[in-house]
């Protein structure tokens, strides 16, 4: 009995071993780590002031050791926003806001010229109307900057999974 309790814990994490699992940002079978891969992607500038904000994201976590030299990639944004009324009351006013923020990219190769990768993602945050304009206008904006920055974290976690499977 005693040994088939400790054979137990060895035996799953052989299995777990075996199943094919591997990190997504260590270093792949060619030896070329996630982050090499990521950090040869150029931003471009994306409109607005949301795009901005996406862009700076983008590029933080893209290219933690600052913008490349020589990029192999060109990453182009498109950024869509909306906003939904989700909560009225008796009266009909509104006291809660829906904000969706849309994102399309294309992944260019730059020795090519061609598109090797398009996708978009899309994140809905939700901010509180309130009576006071100034602590509604700080919410909506929180709300945006927090859909922002999942996007750019969607965005790089997609862009990942590209580079893993095409090494």
């Amino acid at each position: 009995m005693s040994w088939a309790r400790l054979a137990a814990p060895l035996l799953l994490i052989l299995a777990l071993g075996a199943c094919g699992l591997k990190p997504l940002y260590g270093t792949n079978s060619v030896g070329t780590a996630m982050s090499d891969r990521l950090g040869q992607v150029n931003v471009g500038v994306i409109g607005d002031r949301s795009g901005q904000i996406l862009r700076t994201e983008l590029i933080r976590s893209l290219n933690p050791q600052g913008r490349p030299a020589q990029p192999a990639y060109d990453l182009g944004v498109t950024l869509a926003e909306s906003q939904q009324d989700v909560n009225l009351i008796s009266d009909l006013t509104t006291t809660r806001r829906n904000l969706t923020m849309t994102a399309s990219f294309v992944l260019t190769d730059r020795k090519t010229g061609q598109p090797v990768f398009s996708d978009s993602a899309s994140e809905i945050t939700s901010y509180n109307i309130l009576a006071d304009q100034y602590t509604t206008l700080v919410g909506e904006r929180d709300a945006r900057e927090r859909a922002l920055r999942s996007l750019g974290e969607d965005i790089r976690t997609r862009l990942a999974l590209y580079f893993d499977r095409h090494p």
